[in-house]
């Protein structure tokens, strides 16, 4: 008996375009080596998903390390959705980050309460797999298109679809029409759609398989205004699409990412432009990043990394202590942080009475100099003579003590450690 065509397929054809172990969707997956700490989804938007790996208000990068890994595993078809949330739990309950979490957000110095569950842990899953494998579809889609050179928009077709997805259903367009760079699922939290090829046969006959007529006109574009309340950028979203998936993970290329991280830095400090190009991730994980590799990678000492200006309070304290702030910024130092953790990162501080310092805790330093009461330090000069300034705050469970050196250009960590608040 021989095979019926589907959509231009054989169903052994169909069927090994629809198998999750792809090559390409492996490869989107093991690409996004930026391990970025943000706190909430905003904080990335859109193509830079396609660049990094996140998740939300998960304040360690060995951990998002982990969760990135085992993920890249899942999508090579090696560990099932059951295996990764068992795995991931066990995970973050022995990091103590199961539950309900209280972390500091750097970008505006307030704690905030993080969940981590069963719920949150089959999102993250459904959200990175389904990305992966849309990414991988796409390059699979461009190999092909001499010979499929056509999309179909397809929705379950059931009560759960959205009304807008519903209305793109059967929509049959060219594979570099514009409508693809918006529309090509997932279109949001949970979507179902999915989008497969056409050949020029099937189109040119007009018909779907199940006999409906295809929709051969991109639908109206409507847009609606959507406003970033962590960048406070305004733009301009597809109706019907779930913010910050407006986007085709695979076609996102380096040069977009690039305009986007040009087009803001314009509107920064030259020091702090120059601190996001060179690190190609936002600010607040370019800091725990920094950290993070003076950590582990001591022999490479890297240039100084500016953050964030002083709030209008630390500028007066500066100025009251005799310390001439001007336009100096706040940031970290290789030396520094190394001397942060050797002093202040190990065990030996729960002897003391104290809680060992993480990256999370160094990336955090401009919100905790901001929010302190500051003092001269006592040497009031460091070694090599550059002055130096104390300060302690409380952020929710935690009481921040440091050190920081005021040097010509930027003020910059030189100790820092915490203890519980009483």
């Amino acid at each position: 008996m021989a095979s019926t065509p589907v959509d231009g397929l054989t169903p052994d054809e169909f069927a090994r375009l629809k198998q999750l172990s792809p090559a390409d969707a492996m490869r989107w997956m093991q690409e996004r080596t930026g391990g970025a700490l943000t706190f909430s989804w905003q904080d990335l938007w859109q193509a830079e998903h396609s660049h990094h790996f996140t998740v939300s208000r998960l304040a360690r990068l060995d951990l998002l390390q982990s969760l990135h890994e085992s993920l890249s595993k899942s999508v090579a078809g090696d560990l099932s959705r059951r295996d990764w949330m068992r795995n991931a739990e066990q995970l973050l309950q022995e990091a103590g980050w199961w539950g309900e979490k209280q972390v500091l957000d750097p970008a505006t110095g307030k704690m905030v309460t993080t969940r981590f569950d069963p719920a949150r842990l089959k999102l993250i899953f459904d959200t990175n797999t389904r990305q992966a494998a849309a990414a991988g579809q796409w390059e699979r889609i461009q190999r092909s298109k001499r010979s499929h050179p056509y999309l179909r928009y397809i929705t379950k077709r059931d009560d759960r679809v959205r009304p807008a997805h519903a209305r793109w259903d059967d929509v049959t367009l060219p594979v570099d029409d514009p409508f693809w760079q918006t529309h090509f699922p997932p279109n949001g939290w949970r979507c179902r759609c999915r989008a497969i090829s056409v050949s020029e046969r099937d189109y040119e006959a007009g018909k779907t398989p199940g006999g409906a007529p295809m929709v051969k006109d991109a639908p109206e574009p409507v847009m609606q205004e959507f406003v970033n309340k962590r960048t406070c950028d305004v733009t301009q979203i597809p109706a019907g699409i779930d913010p910050g998936f407006g986007y085709n993970p695979g076609a996102a290329r380096r040069k977009e990412l690039d305009a986007m991280v040009t087009a803001k830095t314009r509107q920064v400090a030259p020091q702090l432009a120059r601190a996001a190009l060179l690190e190609g991730l936002t600010l607040e994980s370019a800091a725990a990043t920094y950290a993070e590799t003076a950590r582990l990678k001591k022999q490479i000492k890297r240039p100084a990394l500016a953050l964030a200006p002083l709030v209008d309070e630390a500028t007066n304290q500066m100025n009251e202590l005799g310390l001439e702030p001007g336009a100096k910024l706040l940031g970290l130092d290789h030396d520094g942080v190394l001397h942060t953790f050797k002093n202040h990162g190990g065990n030996a501080e729960f002897k003391r009475g104290q809680v060992p310092i993480t990256s999370a805790d160094v990336a955090a330093f401009p919100a905790i100099f901001n929010a302190a009461v500051l003092a001269k330090g006592v040497p009031p000069e460091a070694a090599d003579g550059t002055p130096l300034v104390s300060g302690e705050a409380v952020f929710g469970e935690f009481r921040y003590s440091f050190i920081a050196k005021v040097r010509r250009g930027l003020i910059t960590l030189y100790s820092l450690w915490k203890r519980i608040a009483k």
